[in-house]
């Protein structure tokens, strides 16, 4: 049942998506656009890579490693394309900034790095949209997509049982349904 519960988060975060690709498409530039889609895609691969890796191993179907691994390769570019086209916005809508952002364990520990960073960073700066279009739920529910994130990095150190599993597996949820919410209610602010 965990296994299947682990695509909740993946599902909602791709829903959340969807209205940030919408959202982004509002603002003629194909960058922004572009940047979001590609971003939003390979997240959310990165998620169901993860997610179908663990519900074949919960299976007896085979234990695909590439596909537990390949997350982080996955989430890291994704997390930063859409954290730029985010950008993008902000530096559009605030005239007076111009800017442009242009052995298996190692590899993972930079690109966990990355994938933080440019996921907070996201956030923040939808957050500080929506604050500024005076939609104050915005930054309440990008908030709380933030302290859900910063929730699973710190129960990723504790000892996994299946009741830490479930526990993650709804903090993630939640997180994600927050992202949703927010990512909705961005795209409505801006139509």
């Amino acid at each position: 049942m965990l296994a299947f519960f682990d695509f909740v988060p993946v599902l909602a975060f791709y829903v959340g998506t969807r209205y940030l690709i919408r959202w982004a498409r509002l603002f003629d530039r194909r960058d922004i656009s572009t940047g979001m889609m590609v971003g939003s895609i390979l997240a959310v691969i990165g998620g169901a890579t993860k997610a179908i890796w663990k519900l074949l191993v919960t299976m007896d179907l085979g234990d695909v490693v590439w596909l537990g691994e390949a997350q982080f390769a996955l989430l890291a570019p994704g997390f930063f394309l859409m954290f730029v086209s985010a950008l993008g916005v902000l530096f559009q809508e605030n005239k007076t900034i111009r800017a442009g952002l242009g052995a298996m364990a190692l590899w993972k520990i930079p690109l966990l790095a990355f994938m933080t960073l440019s996921s907070l960073g996201l956030y923040g700066v939808l957050g500080f949209l929506g604050w500024r279009k005076k939609n104050y739920l915005v930054p309440v529910l990008y908030a709380i997509t933030v302290i859900c994130t910063i929730g699973l990095a710190g129960m990723a150190t504790q000892a996994q049982n299946i009741t830490q599993q479930w526990l993650e597996e709804g903090v993630n949820a939640i997180g994600q349904i927050a992202f949703v919410g927010g990512s909705y209610r961005m795209c409505k602010d801006y139509e």
